[in-house]
């Protein structure tokens, strides 16, 4: 019964995206719509999968702890339902008879949290409101955080659409296909929430800068904040640079958009500087204890097969400035081929390699532009920021490839803008042609290539397995 209910919201769903406006593409119509956003399901059930192999016991997979959690505060609502909802909303939530529902979890409470919010609670909470409708079937659970993700990146895709006008296929791999936003993103992790967050904030503050301010649209951009400081607030304090120099290109226009760009993110290390006065957070030394507590907890662990060596932060500015380099290259470049022990640090050491060879392309296939536009400086500072942030706290190669999923489509879309395809393309055909006169150069190697027979020429063909 639960998965005819399952086949119901499916159905329910795309019906959704073919009628709602928002899911229209200039370019696209809705059967490669449709074909994404089940692409994307595919994905999450893909990771509940390699979970459930991965993870029997359940008490050890992410996906499982989440869900199970949800369960338990789903089951107050026979018993009591305002314990339920007291959860669930986070209004009361802290009433001493509570303690009963949240000792039984297993990612309610969580050991380290920096003076900042729980983040895993929002996706425990997420599974018990999903729970009333799902009759405990998990994939109707990995369905909606799809569906989600897939909002999410959307909002993201249609913003930029508009600028890729001959790289509409380019644009619409860099949103949604890197493997690890195909995979990490789609299913019962604090990632799908965090995409559909941010991709929808960054789509209302676009329509906002370009005058379109409704209602609803403050309302999103509200939720979107709201979600994105109880899933993953490291991510907003990445993206806040960026969305500044949105706003400031916006409000004062400058003859060069670079220079706006380079003093935002000075001001950025001003308050970096001084963060304890400012904000009354000392932001390096929160940085440095979150590096230092993860390294604590991988040691804690009797099998790690992908740890990285990582010196120990100083919890001061000059600290991070030291290591930022190391912690570019281990975000950008890690896992390498080299470091391949699994199917699944295969995938993202291929990831990797893809990213080395795009970067390669935006140097040698260099497209000449006079400015380029306000979108492409956002991506380059928010992903060069949560990039940091990442590299410098994450010593485990499978936490470092999951915890940078949200930036790489920005990744990918900022190399399209430097990317001339044309020129890749005229590369190709030159290389053809070449290869085209060296064998008619060689009419014997050509003679070869062409699969004719002489018997003037060796080959493997000559010998006689038979009496081998």
């Amino acid at each position: 019964m639960s998965y005819l209910l399952l086949l119901f919201y499916l159905s329910a769903l795309l019906y959704l995206i073919k009628k709602v406006s928002f899911f229209h593409s200039l370019h696209f119509g809705f059967k490669i719509t449709a074909a994404v956003f089940l692409l994307k399901f595919l994905g999450g059930l893909a990771l509940y999968f390699v979970y459930y192999y991965i993870y029997p016991d359940r008490i050890s997979g992410d996906v499982f702890k989440y869900f199970d959690d949800g369960n338990i505060l789903f089951s107050a609502l026979r018993q009591n339902p305002a314990d339920y909802f007291r959860m669930v909303t986070g209004i009361g939530a802290d009433a001493p008879h509570l303690i009963q529902y949240y000792d039984t979890c297993h990612f309610w409470i969580k050991e380290f949290n920096y003076g900042l919010l729980n983040d895993n609670r929002i996706v425990i909470r997420f599974n018990a409101l999903i729970r009333l409708i799902s009759m405990g079937n998990i994939h109707i659970h990995t369905l909606f955080m799809s569906f989600l993700s897939f909002t999410g990146l959307w909002g993201i895709f249609k913003v930029f659409e508009p600028q890729f006008k001959d790289k509409k296929w380019g644009l619409l791999l860099a949103v949604f296909f890197f493997p690890s936003v195909w995979f990490w993103t789609s299913g019962l992790l604090k990632e799908g929430l965090l995409m559909f967050a941010f991709g929808m904030l960054f789509y209302f503050a676009c329509r906002w800068l370009r005058g379109n301010i409704t209602g609803w649209l403050l309302l999103g951009m509200a939720v979107s904040v709201a979600i994105l400081i109880f899933s993953k607030f490291y991510v907003l304090v990445a993206a806040l640079p960026a969305f500044m120099y949105l706003i400031l290109n916006r409000y004062w226009k400058w003859k060069f958009p670079i220079a706006q760009f380079l003093l935002v993110h000075l001001l950025l290390l001003v308050v970096l500087w001084f963060s304890k006065p400012i904000i009354g957070l000392d932001f390096p030394k929160i940085v440095a204890q979150k590096q230092h507590d993860f390294i604590n907890f991988t040691n804690s662990l009797t099998q790690v097969g992908s740890q990285i060596e990582m010196k120990e932060l100083e919890p001061t500015f000059w600290g991070m400035v030291q290591q930022t380099p190391q912690a570019l290259v281990n975000s950008f470049f890690r896992p390498s081929v080299l470091e391949i022990r699994n199917p699944l640090t295969a995938l993202a050491a291929i990831e990797n390699l893809l990213i080395l060879l795009l970067l390669l392309g935006a140097v040698f296939f260099f497209q000449q532009k006079n400015n380029l536009p306000p979108l492409f400086w956002f991506s380059v500072s928010y992903v060069l920021i949560l990039f940091v942030l990442i590299g410098l706290t994450t010593p485990i190669l499978g936490a470092l490839v999951r915890y940078k999923a949200p930036a790489l489509p920005f990744l990918g879309i900022a190399l399209l803008y430097l990317i001339d395809f044309s020129k890749i393309r005229t590369f190709l055909r030159f290389k053809r042609h070449k290869a085209s006169e060296i064998r008619n150069q060689y009419p014997v190697t050509n003679h070869i290539f062409n699969g004719a027979s002489s018997h003037n020429i060796f080959t493997p063909f000559d010998i006689d397995t038979d009496n081998q």
